[in-house]
């Protein structure tokens, strides 16, 4: 049993933290994530599936789940906070459906709760744990880096805003997010070491203890390797590569004249590292109006290089809400897309 003190109004509240795992499922921590979720959103989270609880029951067998729940002294949950694994980003453990039930706010549950799953033995299954951050809430974005989590690069365009309803105020058309992320274990990654992004790298990778093997880079292959997913639903298309090759530009014109006439579609491209030809890639997407936004680190053993492409979707990077450990990968990326917009 835990005890935290409410900051302003002194009340104490003791909670005990409980998972839900492939090795230890819970149904009732399970129906209580779908009660916490439509207390503070109602119906329209973003992914559906969550109402789904086959669904979770599902992901949990699987082990691409793990749930955590902070319970009272009752048994009434007080927050909940998951790893979900997320194709095609497969082994990051990411922080999500982080909900702490409005009359608890204020005991400062968020982090502890964060750092004990983080911690559980059951997260071993992951490569790495990673968090996308909304940029309308701050405090994630400070509890993710709390908990060990290092700034690496930004999501934009993910979902539509429309229709999403929670505690805070939605910024834009469609969603940003502040990626962060921390590995498992300690392991050397090879990079390509790519024109204009190896400081960013370097930093990165230094902030997290990982080590960097620079590989030599190679002329394009004669042939591409590229998987879309296009999510219908919120008009995102995600783009990885795995080689980049000769037709990467024909390959990649060819998404953007499908989906550009709809106005929120937006593109996110991802560059293996381990490819000897990111170099290439990285300068297609770049002529094709893409703009470099950080990296998604320790994905099994693969490290991609983000690219954006808002198509008609206007970012309000002004507007968005930046804590202040983020400030500096934010303000990167926000060059790389100025230096875009300024070379149109």
């Amino acid at each position: 049993m835990r005890e935290f003190v409410n900051r302003k109004t002194g009340e104490r509240l003791r909670c005990t933290f409980v998972l839900a795992c492939q090795s230890a499922s819970n149904d009732a921590v399970a129906d209580g994530l779908i009660e916490c979720l439509r207390e503070e959103y109602g119906e329209t989270y973003v992914d559906k599936r969550v109402y789904d609880r086959a669904w979770i029951a599902q992901e949990v067998a699987a082990g691409r789940l793990l749930i955590a729940a902070a319970l009272d002294e009752s048994g009434t949950a007080a927050a909940y906070i998951c790893l979900r694994e997320n194709p095609p980003f497969y082994g990051v453990g990411d922080l999500c459906m982080h909900v702490v039930r409005k009359r608890f706010r204020g005991f400062g549950i968020a982090a502890p709760l964060v750092s004990w799953i983080i911690e559980q033995p059951e997260a071993d299954c992951f490569s790495a744990i990673g968090s996308h951050n909304a940029t309308f809430h701050t405090i994630s974005q400070r509890t993710s880096y709390i908990c060990g989590l290092r700034p690496c690069g930004m999501e934009f365009g993910l979902y539509k805003s429309e229709g999403f309803i929670h505690s805070h105020e939605n910024i834009g058309a469609k969603m940003s997010y502040a990626i962060a992320a921390m590995p498992r274990g300690r392991q050397t990654v090879s990079l390509c070491p790519v024109e204009g992004y190896g400081d960013f790298l370097e930093e990165y990778y230094k902030s997290v203890d990982t080590p960097i093997q620079w590989i030599t880079p190679a002329p394009c292959a004669a042939k591409s390797e590229v998987d879309a997913m296009q999510d219908t639903a919120h008009s995102a298309l995600l783009l990885y590569t795995q080689r980049c090759g000769a037709d990467l530009g024909e390959l990649v014109t060819s998404q953007i004249k499908r989906y550009e006439s709809d106005p929120l579609q937006t593109l996110t491209a991802c560059v293996e590292l381990a490819d000897p030809c990111a170099q290439w890639g990285c300068d297609v997407l770049e002529r094709l109006g893409f703009f470099f936004c950080g990296v998604q680190p320790f994905c099994r053993g693969k490290n991609y290089l983000l690219f954006h492409h808002p198509m008609q979707v206007n970012i309000p990077f002004d507007a968005l809400c930046i804590d202040g450990q983020y400030e500096r990968m934010y303000r990167r990326v926000c060059g790389a897309a100025e230096r875009k917009a300024g070379a149109k």
